[in-house]
């Protein structure tokens, strides 16, 4: 070897000994920044005329596990997911109450019950009848304000679609924009892994709303698709469409029209439809699940068993007319079968039993239709009202239940059911987001940084670059040798 040829190979080791320390400066530097992937210096060795002639860099490579990625970004958009539906069942669940709360909705009904039990013992008593009334308002309002409560998440649910859609159409335009920018840094030779860290975060993001896959193209670039086959970037982004409702009410559906589905370029990809390429996983899924399957049946069943007791109190009342409301009213009509949907919303206490309405109380003992007091010491209605509460009779339409049971049974089966739905949904997320953590700490540990060993190859680096410096004295002095002589 030659003395400028020793040169040559020292100061080339040193220019890659000063990438190298750059590169393990820089995963140390950022080794708690989120989204962060290890970097390494691919390094070459270069031959002329057959002889080694030092090395080269060859770039600057991200670490990374594209199957391990995959499987992280599925089992995260699971349990995303799983998320929405366990979070608004845990709402339903705490909404409804505890049997032993006496501001429960099963309490409401005890209370009710409660009161008319008092009141056929002393059906004179002023104060008794007023108890009743209050009962059956308290009753009343937990009924609208369930029925508000539900209509809020599922206008939430549509707000949140529309905005997640949106962050979803942004991102991937976001990242065309850097495809080309990696593309051309990879034709020029330029280092792209910051620009490919960025990239990734986006997909990761949109991949929480829509699971998607990756497809690899040249020079770097990348086009996603739904784990459905729908191309979300093909070359250029394409739209995700989606009309969040002016207004969404009792009625709204998807199937009814009134509220929107999810599509890119017409291709149908709502959650939870028929469509061949309905996206089954992630937030997206979870929102639209909330909005159109666990709002809805939560609302059935408040509209069910708001007809079972309106219904229960208008056939144990003789003084009414066939179409004639009963102490609980449609908005002040009748209880009728073809507009049950909303009922929970709209019921209300008949305004002719309401003094604060112009009513009257004795209405309570004597029959809402009456059309004078009777006698004050008569309880034959209020006992019909109590055998009616307390006949098995079978569930009204939507209230998910198969045997008969009395007024009482049908709430508490009723609150039994969604607390069910609340442990199961819960148990689902504590598994997927298990799996989910267990395949981010798997994927960390391949493209991370270790501290630890990127301290340990400064060392190797420092060593190296001694050694570089040492080959280059060494040559200098053999030089001032020759020099001399």
């Amino acid at each position: 070897m030659t003395i400028s040829s020793a040169f040559g190979n020292a100061n080339s080791g040193l220019t890659a000994t000063g990438k190298r320390a750059a590169v393990v400066s820089n995963n140390i530097a950022n080794a708690l920044t989120p989204g962060y992937s290890r970097r390494d210096v691919a390094v070459g060795e270069v031959v002329v005329d057959g002889r080694g002639a030092g090395v080269t860099v060859n770039g600057v490579t991200r670490a990374s596990n594209q199957a391990l990625t995959n499987d992280r970004r599925t089992a995260e958009a699971v349990a995303n997911r799983d998320q929405h539906v366990a979070t608004t069942l845990a709402t339903f669940n705490t909404a409804l109450g505890e049997p032993d709360d006496p501001f429960s909705l099963f309490g409401q009904y005890q209370n009710l019950e409660s009161s008319l039990r008092s009141l056929a013992l002393t059906p004179e008593s002023i104060p008794l009848q007023t108890q009743v009334l209050d009962a059956a308002k308290s009753l009343a309002n937990r009924f609208n304000q369930l029925e508000a409560q539900a209509q809020t998440i599922r206008t939430n649910a549509d707000g949140e679609i529309a905005r997640n859609v949106g962050i979803v159409n942004d991102n991937l335009e976001q990242i065309e924009k850097l495809n080309i920018q990696i593309s051309r840094g990879k034709v020029s030779g330029r280092d792209v892994t910051s620009l490919e860290d960025q990239r990734k975060t986006l997909i990761d993001e949109v991949s929480g709303f829509i699971p998607i896959r990756e497809i690899a193209r040249d020079n770097g670039k990348i086009d996603l698709m739904t784990k459905e086959g729908v191309f979300l970037l093909a070359g250029k982004p394409r739209q995700v469409e989606f009309t969040r409702a002016t207004t969404v009410t009792s009625a709204s559906s998807l199937a009814g029209g009134q509220l929107s589905g999810l599509s890119v370029e017409g291709i149908d990809i709502t959650p939870g439809s028929s469509a061949s390429f309905a996206v089954a996983q992630g937030g997206l899924a979870g929102l639209f699940q909330v909005r159109d399957e666990v709002a809805p049946d939560f609302q059935n069943k408040m509209d069910a068993l708001a007809s079972d007791v309106m219904q229960r109190f208008e056939s144990a009342d003789p003084t009414i007319l066939p179409g004639d409301p009963g102490l609980f009213t449609d908005n002040g009509a009748a209880f009728n079968i073809a507009a049950q949907t909303g009922l929970a919303g709209r019921i209300m206490i008949n305004t002719s039993v309401d003094p604060a309405q112009g009513g009257d109380l004795w209405r309570i003992r004597d029959g809402v239709g009456a059309a004078t007091e009777g006698v004050v010491g008569n309880a034959d209605i209020i006992f019909m009202v109590l055998d009616n509460l307390s006949a098995f009779q079978a569930p009204p339409t939507g209230a998910g239940l198969s045997s008969q049971g009395t007024a009482i049974d049908m709430v508490a089966n009723i609150t039994s059911i969604v607390g069910t739905s609340r442990v199961s949904a819960e148990s689902r997320l504590a598994s997927s987001t298990a799996s989910s953590q267990s395949l981010r700490n798997v994927e960390a540990e391949a493209t991370a940084v270790d501290t630890d060993f990127e301290l340990q190859q400064l060392l190797i680096i420092e060593q190296a670059y001694a050694a570089n410096a040492r080959v280059i004295q060494t040559a200098s002095q053999m030089i001032n040798l020759l020099m001399e002589l």
